[in-house]
């Protein structure tokens, strides 16, 4: 095509999905061993006008007995369905909290960095999103220049990067369910399957003309 405008498109595009959600970099597994989420009620509340003490063993800290009382049935059931909702709540906003884009994952690790994080293996694994997007950006002014073979091989490279990392981080425990990976992370592989072909067709197309105007000559 002229002016390789679909794939200065497509390479673009990669631009625009770096910015929706790519990975969940905390399960729901362990979110809900949380001690906020696992947190029970006992069917007590504190005494705040000691009209009664009652004794509950889940609230003996160090022999020290505390104030308590204990609710109504009909009372306790309003407490449990709305600590539920409350911990659902939580939950979503954690899971918010800890999914990230590609600007994330590639630029996080280099927050308030710190020598130490050269002996933790994720920051390698992290460094991945890292390569990807400078790689992504070298990819971009390489379409001006026509480099469709540069380009081939360049999103090869992202898609074993992105792949080699979450192999990895699924080894080391990061990712404990596939619902982690967000969509974002989908439309990623797509869309360099598609500059991989788009590139072809795109070298294949030069190298003709180029073979039709050696004949010329």
């Amino acid at each position: 095509m002229k002016n390789n405008i679909r794939l200065k498109s497509l390479i673009s595009i990669s631009f625009l999905i770096f910015m929706f959600p790519f990975l969940q970099t905390c399960s729901d597994k362990s979110l809900k061993k949380s001690p906020r989420y696992e947190a029970e009620f006992t069917g007590f509340v504190q005494d705040s006008t000691n009209l009664k003490i009652v004794y509950n063993k889940e609230t003996k800290v160090n022999d020290t007995l505390w104030n308590v009382i204990e609710v109504s049935k009909t009372e306790k059931k309003k407490i449990i369905k709305k600590e539920k909702l409350e911990k659902e709540i939580w939950l979503k906003k954690q899971k918010k909290e800890n999914t990230h884009n590609l600007y994330f994952l590639a630029w996080g690790n280099y927050d308030e960095f710190e020598l130490r994080y050269f002996k933790d293996k994720t920051f390698y694994i992290f460094s991945n999103f890292t390569i990807i997007l400078l790689l992504t950006i070298i990819m971009f002014i390489m379409s001006f220049k026509r480099k469709f073979k540069q380009i081939m091989i360049i999103s090869s490279i992202n898609l074993i990067l992105i792949i080699v990392a979450t192999i990895s981080l699924c080894l080391i425990g990061v990712i404990e369910n596939i619902n982690q990976i967000e969509y974002g992370y989908y439309l990623f592989i797509v869309n360099s399957i598609l500059i991989i072909i788009e590139s072809r067709k795109e070298k294949t197309a030069y190298n003709s003309r180029f073979s039709q105007l050696q004949i010329l000559w």
